[in-house]
């Protein structure tokens, strides 16, 4: 079963369209990333995908069904924590809200990169509060983990921390980063938007296989020239 599905998806404001006829399917498992020039629409995408957005054409559905709340978990770029609370704080919140939540995985996470429950958002790194989110979405328990730029400002070594937990994740995951070669270890399926329209989607070994080049970054760079050469 696909995890996501949008079909002839569209968000206009006035005359311009910032996203038009994206029909994407993503099986459950994948880890999608999502890449495009900026001005693309993989924002659009990113809202419209997690309900802030209503789109002016198309649908969203999660698992077969209409889009909920509750299927899809949301880390945006800038992560808004709430900075005086504590992670101890976040996580009572998180199951006040959370009709799934479930508080061991989100705890173990903690655990595995020593953060403990008693430390303030404001006073931890920007890697740990990307990890503190990450463990807010596990304990979700949602279908769908969506994550806006969430390597943006991070230093090697917490991206590599935050990759390595996207990894291991149960959940279907959509990620928009310009860090490409870091999408291409994290990854299986790519969507390239461009004009805010879908250029690619697919898992990244039939789109090698039907656009041969090197790697994800040179089959990403090599049809975004041909592209605008087109234009």
């Amino acid at each position: 079963m696909n995890a996501l599905e949008t079909s002839e998806l569209g968000k206009r404001y006035g005359r311009r369209w910032a996203l038009r006829e994206a029909t994407i399917e993503l099986p459950s498992g994948a880890k999608a990333a999502l890449v495009g020039p900026n001005g693309a629409g993989k924002s659009t995408l990113l809202n419209l995908v997690t309900g802030l957005l209503a789109p002016t054409t198309g649908g969203v559905r999660v698992l077969g069904r209409p889009l909920e709340a509750a299927a899809v978990a949301f880390v945006a770029q800038d992560k808004p924590l709430y900075r005086r609370w504590s992670v101890a704080d976040l996580l009572r919140f998180g199951a006040a809200t959370n009709p799934r939540w479930d508080r061991e995985p989100a705890e173990s996470l903690l655990r595995a990169h020593d953060i403990g429950l008693r430390e303030r958002v404001d006073r931890l790194s920007g890697g740990q509060r990307t990890l503190v989110a990450l463990a807010l979405a596990v304990g979700k328990r949602a279908d769908l983990v969506v994550l806006d730029e969430p390597l943006a400002d991070l230093d090697p070594l917490a991206r590599v921390q935050v990759m390595s937990v996207l990894r291991a994740l149960e959940a279907t995951v959509l990620l928009s980063s310009h860090i490409l070669a870091d999408l291409a270890e994290a990854c299986d399926h790519l969507i390239l938007l461009g004009a805010g329209r879908v250029r690619l989607c697919g898992s990244f070994t039939d789109l090698l296989s039907t656009h041969p080049t090197a790697d994800l970054e040179d089959l990403v760079l090599d049809f975004l020239r041909n592209s605008e050469a087109a234009r």
